[in-house]
């Protein structure tokens, strides 16, 4: 559905997504932007609560037109299924198609596409999406999510037993190696598993089986990990750096790390179990989301 305010917008948002991650880059700078001058373009009913300027809701198909005043896009990135068909359109109309970053970067991360423009959440993160083409623009602004979690209230560490955050739904590592570094570290430290709310599936269900009778306790609590108040573990997940913004004790492990997750850590400063606890993330002290807001402004 294409939500239009009442005066010829400037600015397209495209909600692909609505993930926790995916709603703080895309759905947070919506509260920044004029509700007038702003139309938004998704799936998803939840658009309805924060297209805060729509009059007028229409069906939007595949190659209809667009109003002709939007000067820039704000997406996730054409790898999404209505960016992808906001993006000829934006090409064709010199609109400014701007991608936001909502998580950790891997080498497994969608590509930007020629003509991008990146809102980064550092210079190093920046340079990683951009090193070495000249077809694609960037600006660092900050992660949403860390600057949101740097600013709540500090977690107190209320059972020393650390929680090793599951990621066997990812692709960047294969389920049965991941499976054995989970085993290996929570038998050996007593650590708790934490499954990724992702890891309802029936492989990833029958691997817990598997790692059950191996000795490793399966947490099934609902609560937040602040909540929890426990030491943090995982081998690249975002919640290390959540924790670290929050005031948990956060690490990472991996017994032998290919070469990028090495520079993976480096590049989001995180500590390796066993070493002092990762720092918390270096937030801006300008909102990213008030950032990105401001720069479709201009």
């Amino acid at each position: 559905m294409l939500y239009l305010p009442a005066e010829e917008p400037k600015t397209l948002v495209v909600l692909d997504q609505v993930s926790a991650s995916c709603r703080y880059a895309t759905f947070d700078p919506l509260a920044h932007l004029d509700p007038d001058r702003t139309a938004v373009l998704s799936h998803h009913p939840e658009a309805r609560e924060v297209a805060r300027g729509a009059v007028r809701v229409m069906e939007w198909r595949r190659g209809a037109p667009l109003p002709r005043s939007i000067e820039q896009v704000l997406t996730l990135g054409s790898f999404n299924d209505l960016a992808a068909e906001v993006r000829p359109w934006a090409l064709r109309n010199n609109a400014r198609f701007c991608v936001v970053q909502h998580g950790l970067l891997t080498p497994w991360s969608p590509p930007l596409t020629p003509g991008d423009h990146l809102f980064a959440w550092s210079e190093a993160d920046a340079d990683y999406q951009v090193a070495g083409r000249d077809d694609v623009t960037s600006e660092v602004v900050g992660s949403q999510m860390l600057w949101k979690a740097s600013r709540l209230p500090k977690a107190q560490v209320l059972d020393d037993t650390p929680v090793m955050l599951g990621q066997l739904h990812g692709t960047e590592i294969g389920r049965g190696h991941k499976q054995r570094i989970y085993t290996e570290f929570c038998t050996s430290t007593g650590a708790l598993y934490r499954p990724h709310p992702n890891e309802a599936d029936a492989i990833s269900r029958a691997q817990h089986r598997v790692m059950r009778r191996c000795g490793v306790q399966i947490e099934k609590t609902k609560r937040s990990l602040v909540e929890e108040g426990r030491p943090v573990v995982s081998i690249f997940s975002t919640g290390t750096l959540e924790a670290a913004c929050r005031g948990l004790p956060a690490w990472v492990h991996h017994p032998v790390p290919p070469a990028w997750i090495e520079d993976f850590w480096s590049r989001y400063n995180l500590s390796r179990w066993g070493s002092s606890p990762t720092q918390p993330y270096e937030s801006p002290e300008l909102e990213p989301a008030l950032a990105v807001a401001r720069a479709l402004s201009d």
